[in-house]
């Protein structure tokens, strides 16, 4: 069950859940303007005057991307596009198909022609329905009165515009991690340009892993954990991130009086002396103007600032040692004691950065180490994205964490389920959302939380051995379950149908060990 839960919470993760509660009124216009998902793309469309139409009669088939799929083109195209209406045009008709052509409909075919005129060509695979050889869709079968919406994660180029294209694939990028330094508040979010990145929840002392963005100016705010940007957001500033760098974007100060601010540091990533480590120090306690960093008692960085304004480097100094053991300190500057911050008998193994932050205040210091193999920053410069990996989780991260599925992840703690869903599976979990729980009869829930026999039945009823995308259960008219019973599968006009009553809502959430399709009901095994 915990496969499970992760299974769903990556699924959130991975992909801007939408669920199609449909009002006859709403047209395709109607539901992207209400999400808040779609905010580029309602942008695009009413700067390019198409916003009546496509609330029109229709019907009309539109793969709609994301905001965070055109916050991955470069920077700047989007504001190209927008001062270039014809080219815009183009590029927002090549998603509309026109014709209701729900996800059954598009698995069988192998190109589609849009409004702009060009085909996109469709590709069924074992990663799910491929468009154009590069875009995943990734939510299917969003109703709206006027047709349907599958969402998409990235933006289509129709061959007219392959200069653009060319110009998208060759853009340079940069590569960012945030290091939370704030004592005072548990978790933060951090946004760039406005838009919520892959950084959430981030609990202090942390830093996150590596993730790829094109290199630009970016707007940087932080806030606390699951608020808006508008929630007592920290900062924001602008900052130049140059291509082929290694930066980490610090939050650092104290929530409590408002000096939390971000500071960017570009750490140094080039070939280290063999037999060599490198250690990058930051020094973020507040209260002390200046510290001397030693080494073996010996000073090795002295006078390092605290850093005096957003944006600025000050504040992080680097430096080369032989591999070995350390007992690394940090006191006020010019002084051998009392010291601030204590790492004893740390060990530097060669061929790798180390990145120390001395933070918190005089009375109360704080450190952060984060280690980075060479090896490893070559694997990640070869890759050609780090996004994907870095943000997969288990089914149960991914329940967890979203918080759209906390009755299923309590119910699978009291199962016992979580370990096995957690587990190496893989697994197929047909997850039931919160409001898929609570529109059972009053009193249901808190009745199988003191049945575990038959919780644990019907948690194990919506569990698949083995990883079913999509694809393959479109395919299919039933599977057998965990629990040993079957689920009937049904592709209707209305969508992908189980046991007649229930509905799947999104698909293809993928978690690292296996798959999550969410679903509108609760399915009850027969015996129950």
């Amino acid at each position: 069950m915990r496969k499970i839960l992760g299974i769903l919470l990556l699924a959130v993760l991975l992909i801007p859940a939408v669920v199609p509660v449909l009002a006859q009124s709403n047209t395709i216009v109607d539901i992207a303007v209400a999400d808040g998902r779609f905010n580029t793309l309602v942008t695009a469309v009413t700067a390019a005057g198409l916003a009546d139409t496509l609330a029109g009669e229709g019907p009309f088939t539109v793969f709609a991307p994301t905001d965070d799929a055109f916050a991955a083109l470069p920077a700047g195209t989007v504001d190209a596009l927008l001062n270039d209406i014809p080219t815009l045009t183009n590029i927002l008709l090549y998603h509309v198909v026109a014709g209701k052509n729900m996800a059954a409909d598009v698995v069988n075919l192998s190109s589609v022609t849009t409004l702009e005129g060009s085909d996109i060509t469709i590709s069924v695979t074992d990663d799910g329905v491929i468009l154009n050889d590069s875009v995943k869709v990734i939510i299917t079968d969003i109703e709206a009165s006027n047709g349907v919406i599958h969402v998409i994660d990235g933006v289509l180029l129709p061959p007219a515009d392959d200069m653009m294209a060319e110009e998208m694939m060759d853009a340079e990028t940069t590569h960012i991690r945030v290091a939370h330094f704030s004592p005072d508040t548990p978790a933060v979010d951090v946004y760039l340009n406005g838009e919520l990145s892959a950084v959430q929840g981030l609990e202090f002392p942390t830093v996150t892993d590596w993730i790829e963005v094109p290199a630009g100016t970016y707007n940087v705010a932080v806030s606390p954990a699951g608020t808006s940007l508008g929630d007592a957001a920290i900062g924001p500033a602008d900052f130049d991130l140059p291509a082929d760098a290694w930066i980490t974007i610090a939050a650092v100060g104290s929530l409590s009086d408002g000096t939390l601010k971000p500071a960017v540091l570009v750490e140094d990533y080039s070939e280290i002396a063999e037999g060599n480590a490198r250690v990058s120090v930051f020094h973020g306690i507040e209260d002390a103007p200046a510290v001397d960093v030693l080494a073996g008692g010996a000073p090795v960085i002295t006078a390092l600032a605290f850093p005096g304004s957003a944006g600025n480097n000050d504040g992080l100094f680097t430096l080369d040692v032989p591999a070995g053991t350390y007992d690394l300190a940090v006191v006020p500057s010019g002084a051998t004691s009392p010291v601030v911050l204590d790492l004893s008998g740390t060990a530097l193994e060669a061929n790798t950065n180390y990145f120390v932050a001395a933070v918190g205040t005089l009375d109360a210091p704080q450190v952060v180490v984060a280690a980075t193999s060479m090896d490893m920053m070559s694997d990640m410069m070869a890759a050609e994205s780090t996004d994907a990996s870095m943000s997969m989780g288990t089914i149960v991260d991914i329940a967890v964490a979203d918080g759209r599925f906390n009755t299923l992840v309590a119910a699978v703690t009291a199962a016992g389920l979580a370990d096995t869903l957690a587990g190496e599976g893989p697994f197929t979990v047909f997850a039931p959302t919160d409001d898929a729980f609570a529109a059972l009869p009053t009193g249901t829930v808190d009745a199988l939380l003191n049945d575990i026999p038959t919780l644990t039945n019907i948690l194990l009823y919506h569990v698949v051995a083995g990883k079913s995308m999509a694809a393959d259960v479109v395919n299919l008219s039933s599977v057998t379950t965990v629990a040993g019973s079957d689920i009937t599968i049904s592709v209707t006009d209305d969508g992908v149908i189980l046991n007649d009553t229930v509905k799947v809502i999104i698909t293809d959430i993928e978690a690292s060990n296996g798959v999550i399709h969410v679903i509108d009901g609760v399915l009850l095994p027969p015996s129950n």
